[in-house]
This record gives structure tokens, sequence and C-alpha cells, in this order.
């Protein structure tokens, strides 16, 4: 997993598939919902997973929240694919599995 720290790199995720995490380290479920992306990660390399510290990195919260039109909740992803989101979840919703099912995976 890579940590977005720019403006310029989260619109550049924004613009390719993959799937951007806001995480707070402030909240107990955001840490569950880490496991459960980190997890996502580990089986499947091939997609790239980025993650925004909410807490840190408000701004670009805010701004991914603006482009996506997607509302901001933490913790909270979005899959993007090719530009457009594709999913998003927040909470207890954030799963592996659901993160595959609404993932385009690479063929193998």
């Amino acid at each position: 997993m890579r940590a977005l720290r720019t403006r310029a790199e989260v619109d550049a995720a924004l613009a390719a598939s993959g799937v951007i995490y806001k995480h707070s380290t402030r909240c107990p479920v955001s840490f569950d919902a880490y496991d459960e992306v980190a997890r996502f990660a580990l089986t499947h390399p091939d997609v790239p997973v980025h993650v925004v510290d909410v807490v840190l990195q408000r701004d670009l919260s805010q701004h991914i929240a603006r482009v996506t039109g997607v509302i901001h909740q933490s913790p909270q992803v979005i899959v993007v694919q090719g530009g457009s989101v594709r999913w998003h979840a927040s909470h207890y919703a954030i799963t592996a599995a659901a993160m595959e099912l609404h993932t385009e995976l690479p063929e193998v």
C-alpha cells in the first residue's frame, strides 16, 4: 500500500484504476478496515492500493470527495476504474471479499 501525500498523487490515482483507502488514526473501526484493505493488497499485488491519512491530510480527503462526488467518511474505500468510481464503501462494509467483488482484477 502506498501513501498519497500530494494533490498530484491523488489526481493520478483517481485518473487510473485501483483502490484508495481513507484511514483515520483516531477511529478504532479504521484499524479493522485497514486490516481488510491490507489483506486485499497482499492477495492482489497487481492492483494499486493507496492510503490517505484523513487526520494529517484532511485537504486531500476533501479533494477526493469533491472530485469523485463520494461524500467523505472514514474509514472509506473507493475503487476506481479508468478514472471513474466503480464502487465505494465505509466502516464495516470494507472487507477484502467485497473489494474483490468490486475491483477489476487482472486475468491470471
